[in-house]
């Protein structure tokens, strides 16, 4: 039954073909194609993709010796996911991360991840150090990643190096 179907339908691909060969080529009325890819990619200020720094701002500050406040800033119609915020410490052995707080996030059902939590408006995660009393500089690597909403793309995961002067 396969074997005749399949054949069946490859005659009529053929004939089709072969009568496809003498048509007369008409202008077309629709869009070209062009135009039908170009609608993709919008160009409406909503739709447009901001570069990653722009979409997801970052700012670091410290309060008191042993404490960073990192400001996590995604731009209006971005989010940024829970779960994928991460900190660490490069160039120092001096100084350690202990602890990170972040806020909880808006549950979404997200259609990469599943069930997660996001964050729409800036949020500050709490970052706790152990140094030594001799650190006076570090890198704190930050990293995380979002998307954008209307259009569902997600960016890559970005990692950020943030050098550091111990107050």
């Amino acid at each position: 039954m396969f074997k005749k179907r399949f054949l069946s339908c490859l005659a009529l691909a053929v004939i089709a073909l072969g009568m496809h060969q003498y048509s007369i080529a008409e202008p077309s009325t629709g869009p070209s194609l062009q135009q039908r890819l170009g609608g993709l990619f919008s160009n409406t200020k909503e739709d447009e993709l901001l570069e990653p720094d722009q979409a997801f701002k970052v700012k670091v500050a410290f309060k008191g010796a042993t404490t960073l406040i990192v400001d996590l800033m995604p731009s209006k119609g971005y989010y940024l996911y829970k779960d994928r915020i991460h900190f660490s410490v490069k160039n120092s052995s001096d100084v350690v991360i202990t602890a990170v707080n972040l806020p909880g996030g808006k549950v979404t059902n997200d259609p990469t991840f599943g069930r997660t939590e996001t964050y729409e408006k800036p949020i500050q995660a709490v970052i706790t150090l152990r140094r030594a009393s001799k650190a006076k500089n570090f890198t704190l690597m930050a990293a995380y990643q979002g998307c954008h909403r209307s259009t569902g793309v997600c960016y890559p995961p970005i990692e950020k190096a943030l050098n550091l002067t111990l107050p």
